[in-house]
């Protein structure tokens, strides 16, 4: 079904698929939105954040895949959203009005080689959460990309609390083991 309204959404009829977007998954990004601000935003705050993620979506939505899907997609909109949500609040340089002002709104850690870095660390833990089973991949990305409780993931999995911890533990190992195997010792 997502394929689906993802071919829709680029098509002559995509605000129609927009609608069905948004009727279908704003329950879902309000949620993510809530897990991942720790339920410190009100409501009115997650309901723009909400609608911000959904006009990401709109304005992005020829660059979608649909062998993704649409459930990432929205879940990393939401969590940047949260983000920049709290980075907007907290940024002394809020205002920056020119090139010159670049610098302090950047982290004084900001680098070119080390956002590259960043890149290619996040492809390969891309190629590294594929190699865990299913049941591994869907409990790591509910709780690290998701922003789910062990206690939820283990309700919707029908699995004991300590089963999912365990398994989650054990794909972190997996994972740790394979980045270092590919050389981020700093992992």
């Amino acid at each position: 079904m997502e394929n689906e309204l993802i071919a829709a959404l680029k098509s002559e009829d995509g605000e129609q698929a927009l609608y069905k977007i948004l009727e279908l998954f704003s329950g879902y990004v309000c949620t993510v939105l809530r897990n991942f601000s720790g339920g410190s935003l009100s409501a009115e705050d997650t309901e723009e954040l909400c609608f911000d993620v959904f006009r990401q979506l709109w304005f992005h939505r020829e660059n979608l895949r649909c062998d993704v899907g649409l459930k990432p997609y929205l879940s990393v909109c939401a969590k940047n959203a949260v983000r920049n949500r709290f980075r907007s609040l907290n940024s002394p340089a809020k205002d920056a009005e020119n090139i010159d002002d670049i610098e302090e709104i950047l982290p004084s850690e900001f680098s070119i080689e080390r956002a590259a870095e960043l890149n290619e660390m996040m492809t390969e833990l891309h190629k590294a959460v594929k190699t865990l089973s299913a049941e591994e991949q869907e409990i790591f990305l509910r709780y690290f990309f998701y922003g789910e409780k062990t206690a939820a993931i283990a309700h919707a999995l029908g699995i004991n609390e300590n089963t999912a911890r365990s398994k989650l533990s054990r794909a972190r190992g997996k994972l740790k083991e394979f980045l270092i195997n590919r050389g981020y010792d700093h992992v």
